[in-house]
């Protein structure tokens, strides 16, 4: 029995070992910032909200970022966020969870934990976090025009559960991709069923 399921069993293990390391230095990274007096924004969330800014200057807005703008709000929340305004209107607030990394963990995870060759996967993992990098850009930017365009109607629903699934499956498209045309392992195991 063991070996029937060891192969599926030794992915669970470095699945999860590789997303629970890289999940708990990130945790680090980012209680470093959450915890300094006074609490800031990270570099990461910063560089993210600065590229949602430019994303919107290429559609033809004027952006300005308030960086640290959690030291602003009047109900203080345990959250560092810098907040984007696109043509003096409010448009959204990014904060570490809006960053990308989280996700980026995942799929890094599944391709190392599911292995292949070292080439391909060398290529493939910085192409796919620039995709999740753009495709999190364009949900940010698609957000932000739900609050200046349309005055934030459907904004919860798009931010909980439209948006967040069209990322999710951009994930799960990579993964079926490393699966099946990357990683050179579904060629050799049909070929051994065979």
């Amino acid at each position: 029995m063991w070996k029937e399921f060891k192969p599926t069993i030794l992915f669970l293990a470095k699945f999860f070992g590789i997303y629970f390391l890289f999940s708990m230095l990130y945790g680090f990274y980012i209680s470093s910032y959450d915890t300094s007096d006074p609490p800031q924004t990270d570099p990461i969330t910063k560089y993210i909200a600065v590229n949602c800014g430019k994303a919107a200057s290429i559609l033809g807005y004027q952006f300005r970022i308030v960086e640290d703008d959690h030291v602003n709000a009047v109900n203080k929340f345990e959250v560092t966020y810098d907040s984007i305004w696109l043509d003096n209107n409010y448009a959204i607030s990014i904060e570490e969870g809006c960053n990308g990394i989280n996700i980026m963990i995942l799929f890094v995870a599944f391709v190392v934990a599911f292995g292949g060759k070292w080439l391909s996967m060398l290529l493939f993992i910085p192409s796919g976090l620039l995709f999740i990098h753009i495709s999190n850009i364009a949900r940010l930017m698609l957000l932000s025009l739900l609050n200046v365009e349309w005055g934030g109607e459907a904004f919860h629903f798009f931010h909980k559960y439209g948006f967040t699934a069209v990322i999710y499956l951009s994930v799960f498209l990579l993964w079926y991709l490393w699966v099946v045309k990357f990683s050179g392992k579904q060629g050799m195991s049909l070929k051994k069923k065979a």
